[in-house]
């Protein structure tokens, strides 16, 4: 795993380098393919903060915490990423047992519906240049509200567990969020 450290407002000298690719390491336990991991560390009066962000194969994680001292800041920042690993690697061995060969060999209809949009679009400026693919299962808005904050995204598309519809969450610029629900 490739570890990038930013330092802010500090020096960055090779005893927290050391104590910051040590610890981040450690997260490698949870899954043998993490991509990499961005450690950004800054002071800003007497708050000394840690920002974590680890890419795996198919998420983002991200932990941010703030202490006097830098060292538990590094502490507490690593110890939310790993509770957010354990959990994900948890609820990944529940979706495999789960999950049918059935889905698995079904037609490939939004890749056919893409290529015909490309083909139909013969040249024009707005097409669509890429086509993301991810399940969904039934979620609470609060729990997409956090999915959303933890991978760091704008808005958060969701199969609704109370309504069973398709709804997404997004982040406002006044810091709330909003939600869109089909009316049908």
């Amino acid at each position: 795993m490739q570890i990038n450290i930013t330092a802010r407002h500090l020096a960055l000298t090779p005893a927290i380098s050391e104590y910051v690719r040590k610890k981040v390491e450690r997260c490698e336990r949870y899954f043998d393919h993490l991509v990499w991991a961005q450690v950004i560390l800054y002071v800003e009066k007497y708050r000394q903060v840690s920002e974590i962000v680890i890419h795996a194969s198919k998420s983002t994680f991200r932990a941010k915490e703030e202490s006097i001292d830098l060292y538990a800041a590094i502490d507490l920042s690593v110890d939310k990423i790993e509770k957010q690993l354990k959990k994900y690697k948890e609820k990944e061995k529940i979706h495999r047992k789960s999950k049918s060969r059935s889905s698995a060999d079904k037609p490939d209809k939004m890749g056919a519906r893409f290529l015909s949009l490309v083909e139909n679009a013969g040249g024009k400026g707005n097409v669509i240049s890429e086509v993301k693919r991810f399940d969904i299962k039934p979620t609470s808005v609060l729990e997409a509200i956090s999915e959303m904050d933890v991978m760091g995204y704008k808005f958060y598309m969701f199969l609704n567990a109370e309504t069973s519809l398709i709804n997404v969450v997004y982040k406002r610029e006044n810091g709330s969020y909003g939600l869109l629900e089909p009316d049908m």
